[in-house]
């Protein structure tokens, strides 16, 4: 059942005055044609089920400040026009924020993750280290850690450069096992706790 003008005038006024058979009745008439408005402008049911909602409670907590000389199925239109855009921009203020959150709290949760193995890694080479004759780990140190030359080392340590590459050699290969063997021990153990 249609509204005509003069009805629509009777109930706004009703409602100003705070009359809720006036709202029912404005409600009943008009909600099914907001619910519309926002379908077409592709809000999916629920949204738009809630948009109704807020837009009359809207309404009612704005009642006092209505035209009764105005149309209020203009009204209506004009401002569930607007909420279905901040509806839009909410959404997509949200899904960018996922997205950026997400991208961030990944790359971040991988940085955390990198850092501790990294420290991990690093605390237990630097044991390993200390387990090296003193001559190789001060030429390891030198060629690894400071960045010096074989040539550079020979000189700093009277030593020939056959020593140096020597000691070099000895000193990766030591490591390199006992880092080697870390990371079976830790793939075993990691095999064994998923079982």
């Amino acid at each position: 059942m249609s509204l005509t003008k003069s009805q629509e005038k009777k109930y706004v006024k009703l409602l100003m005055r705070g009359d809720i058979k006036a709202f029912e009745r404005l409600f009943i008439h008009y909600s099914p044609k907001v619910y519309n408005i926002a379908r077409t402008l592709h809000v999916g049911h629920e949204d738009a089920e809630g948009l109704v909602q807020n837009l009359f409670i809207k309404i009612w907590e704005r009642r006092k400040e209505l035209d009764c000389h105005k149309s209020f199925n203009a009204y209506l239109f004009t401002i569930s026009k607007s909420m279905v855009l901040k509806l839009f921009r909410k959404t997509a203020l949200q899904t960018g924020y996922e997205k950026y959150a997400l991208g961030y709290l990944k790359s971040s949760t991988n940085e955390t993750e990198e850092n501790i193995i990294y420290e991990d890694l690093s605390s237990i080479t630097s044991q390993y280290l200390d387990q090296l004759p003193k001559k190789q780990k001060q030429v390891f140190i030198l060629k690894n850690i400071e960045h010096l030359s074989v040539d550079e080392i020979a000189e700093k340590l009277d030593i020939s450069t056959r020593t140096v590459e020597n000691q070099i050699y000895r000193a990766s290969k030591t490591l390199k096992g006992k880092i080697s063997n870390l990371h079976s021990i830790s793939f075993l153990a990691a095999i064994l706790i998923s079982f």
